[in-house]
């Protein structure tokens, strides 16, 4: 597919934006940055095909943002949420958007329980010389398939390090702990949950304008993780929901969906739910708030209970 930039539209004048939550305000940032709460992880991007660390002035640590439960308020769930090639974590929180995420004061129904870590993706060298930020590189600039393996093992990595000590977090409880993504996020982070799911026993999978990964795209082993996740009588129960759209013809083309989830169908996962949209392509937009907050509200029921 096309691959052109991040995947939101400007957003449409709507009324002001109250201002963030206490859990949303920055925890000792840099002096004139993001009004958020961030941690950094002490982890060096690297570009494609390289084989050692990436020289000193490309070292800069990659950041995890993070939404903490609202004054007053246990941790009772957690969601770890990739998001898309070119895009930025700190998207999913400033309020210039006016999308109505569940983590989000503004949000109708706000989910005050909700603990919600938002990975942010390196910079990569991609095959058409761009360096942008993204969980692997592109075999081609029309191909969705893995151009380096490494940059796929670094991003596998780093995403099971976030889900245990997510789990600690929540005392072990890991079917509350719940993992999706966005584009290309969504199909890294369903590679990601097909592969350990079954062993860390997460609560279920959300996201939007992804595929179902696969050895023949590259994503070298998740065709065996996946009947080892059928075979699982408890985790291929849980809910897998996926927004796709039907019209996007060139970033995430439908064929290559539809084609991937053959597996899924045929192989026997009945949490999987297919939510099929059209009208708008591959930009989804409040869309895809909108199906993560039905899928929180029906799947983590408990981080919706106000103290």
């Amino acid at each position: 597919g096309r691959r052109n930039g991040s995947h939101r539209r400007s957003p449409s004048p709507q009324k002001p934006v109250p201002p963030p939550p206490p859990s949303l305000q920055a925890r000792g940032g840099e002096a004139g940055g993001s009004p958020l709460a961030r941690h950094t992880t002490q982890v060096a991007e690297r570009t494609r095909g390289s084989t050692t660390a990436a020289p000193a002035r490309e070292r800069k640590p990659l950041k995890n943002y993070y939404v903490t439960p609202s004054a007053g308020n246990p941790h009772r769930c957690t969601l770890v949420y990739l998001h898309g090639f070119c895009g930025n974590a700190a998207e999913y929180l400033e309020g210039d958007w006016c999308f109505s995420y569940p983590w989000t004061r503004f949000a109708s129904p706000y989910a005050p329980g909700l603990r919600v870590v938002l990975p942010m993706a390196p910079r990569l060298q991609q095959p058409w010389g761009e360096l942008r930020r993204g969980w692997y590189t592109y075999r081609s600039k029309s191909r969705n398939a893995i151009g380096d393996h490494a940059s796929l093992a670094a991003s596998r990595e780093r995403i099971l390090e976030v889900l245990r000590a997510e789990i600690d977090l929540l005392g072990g409880a890991a079917e509350r702990c719940f993992l999706g993504g966005l584009s290309q996020g969504c199909t890294v982070a369903l590679d990601s949950y097909v592969r350990e799911a079954p062993s860390l026993g997460l609560g279920g999978f959300v996201g939007s304008v992804g595929f179902l990964p696969s050895d023949s795209m590259g994503f070298e082993g998740v065709d065996e993780a996946m009947r080892r996740l059928v075979r699982h009588k408890v985790q291929c129960q849980r809910p897998v929901w996926l927004q796709c759209a039907t019209d996007d013809n060139e970033d995430v083309p439908w064929k290559l969906v539809r084609c991937s989830l053959r597996s899924a169908r045929d192989g026997g996962l009945p949490g999987l739910v297919v939510n099929r949209v059209h009208g708008r392509g591959h930009c989804v937009d409040e869309w895809e708030a909108h199906h993560i907050s039905e899928f929180m509200q029906e799947h983590a029921k408990e981080a919706y209970y106000d103290t």
